[in-house]
């Protein structure tokens, strides 16, 4: 490791345990942005503005977490309606915690990035054999969702986050929304906040239309406890992002906290995820559980086929590395995500606004879906403290994330090339040809600044 590299290493150390009001935030390339804390709310807010305006949010996982984060920030009431009826955890496992967006959305809502995750200092690639055939020095800051829920739900008012709360209708008059829920609550605000998921309940009110599409592969996924991994999987693989790549194939792993969100070394994570193809047909098969019941678009990780898993774990052996061979044994329970996306052409539809995977969701090569979800978040406090008009507020909105979405989305299908599916164009073919070169994929998949990626 060069003296340049290190000296990037330790100033970001020092950066990841204290972030004061007015810092400078370091992205995952070891460069430095200055920028200034979110204007408190008496600064963007009159009094009665602070008083009377009133948002309710449906969904309380990152995205509504953010939502409730900023415009507490501005002065609007804010509550939050999950569907779930118990606290929500292990949503997801790793995320990548280098994207400038989402350091500086942490920091301006007020959760700060304190011990935000784990570092991995470099990039490698593995052949099937298990040996580096590339890699590249680069600073990443990796965590997991539970970790971010848990600096986000202390910069929220708890006594507004309700359970059990399942959305049914919406309607909209001169006054904002009247939303119901199936267990007869009713609410009454100026804005409602959809911030559901990518089969948003509110979106698909609003535009039926507006549906993910497959995109031809899925993944496998699991976090093996550190300590369960082999000395050699440890020396070799754990502390570094690393890449597997094979025709119509990509493996990849890198470290996170562990399950009490440990940082210490012997006590964390490593998250892995293991890209294959499948089609329409092959996926309806796969997501028939092992009690034999046929589920629309993906298995609880409990009830995923036994006999699906062994088949998994038997061609593992012969397609991947030893040190993900290894990691894959130590899974007890691993589970398979279809790779879906979509972008809403509009984020906006009357008083109800769309934030997160409800919004558009891209394939997950970027690492991007909860630094959008919180820059989403920002855009629109932001233009929501800007207008005195909320429709007006909303149009800002809209007119400044959703082009934004478009292309984040149409970037993530370009990286998904790699797997070779849906290649129509002559510049997917190309694309998939240079991303099957190890040492290209390491500058391509979740990169930060991605957008202004060199092709």
């Amino acid at each position: 490791m060069g003296r340049r590299f290190r000296g990037i290493v330790a100033r970001s150390r020092r950066h990841l345990r204290a972030v004061p009001a007015r810092t400078k935030l370091v992205n995952a390339l070891g460069t430095y942005t200055e920028v200034n804390e979110m204007p408190s709310a008496k600064e963007v807010t009159s009094p009665a503005q602070s008083s009377n305006r009133r948002a309710i949010i449906v969904g309380g996982s990152i995205a509504g977490l953010f939502a409730a984060a900023f415009l507490r920030r501005i002065g609007w009431q804010v509550d939050i309606y999950e569907r779930s009826s118990i606290e929500l955890i292990g949503r997801g496992v790793g995320i990548f915690a280098g994207h400038f967006e989402l350091l500086e959305a942490l920091d301006r809502c007020g959760a700060g990035t304190v011990d935000i995750g784990v570092m991995a200092y470099r990039r490698i690639a593995l052949n099937r054999t298990g040996a580096v055939v590339a890699e590249k020095p680069m600073l990443q800051i990796v965590t997991s969702w539970d970790r971010l829920r848990q600096l986000l739900v202390r910069v929220i008012d708890r006594q507004r986050y309700r359970f059990g709360h399942v959305f049914e209708h919406v309607e909209q008059d001169s006054r904002g929304v009247h939303v119901r829920f199936a267990n007869g609550h009713t609410e009454r605000a100026d804005l409602l906040i959809a911030c559901d998921g990518i089969r948003s309940s509110v979106r698909a009110q609003l535009a039926p239309e507006v549906q993910p599409i497959y995109s031809g592969y899925y993944l496998w996924r699991g976090a093996p406890n550190e300590s369960n991994l082999s000395l050699e999987t440890r020396r070799t693989v754990f502390p570094y992002f690393c890449f597997f790549l094979d025709e119509q194939l990509q493996a990849l792993g890198y470290p996170i906290s562990g399950t009490d969100d440990q940082l210490e070394p012997g006590h964390r994570r490593y998250n892995f995820a293991w890209y294959r193809v499948a089609d329409l047909p092959k996926l309806k098969a796969m997501c028939v559980d092992d009690n034999g019941q046929q589920h629309e678009f993906s298995v609880p990780p409990p009830l995923v086929s036994r006999d699906l898993v062994a088949q998994m774990r038997a061609e593992a052996n012969m397609l991947l590395p030893p040190q993900f061979i290894d990691c894959l044994n130590c899974i007890e329970q691993p589970f398979f995500t279809p790779v879906y996306d979509f972008c809403s052409p509009s984020l906006v539809f009357g008083r109800v606004v769309l934030i997160g995977d409800a919004a558009s969701t891209p394939r997950p090569h970027l690492g991007f879906g909860v630094a959008k979800a919180g820059a989403e978040a920002q855009a629109l406090a932001h233009s929501l403290s800007n207008h005195d008009d909320v429709d007006r507020a909303l149009a800002a909105y809209n007119a400044e994330r959703q082009p934004l979405s478009e292309r984040i989305v149409l970037h993530a299908r370009k990286v998904g090339t790699q797997l070779g599916v849906g290649l129509e164009t002559d510049e997917d073919r190309r694309m998939s040809k240079m991303l099957q070169d190890p040492h290209a994929i390491l500058n391509w998949v979740g990169v930060p600044n991605f957008l202004n990626t060199e092709q």
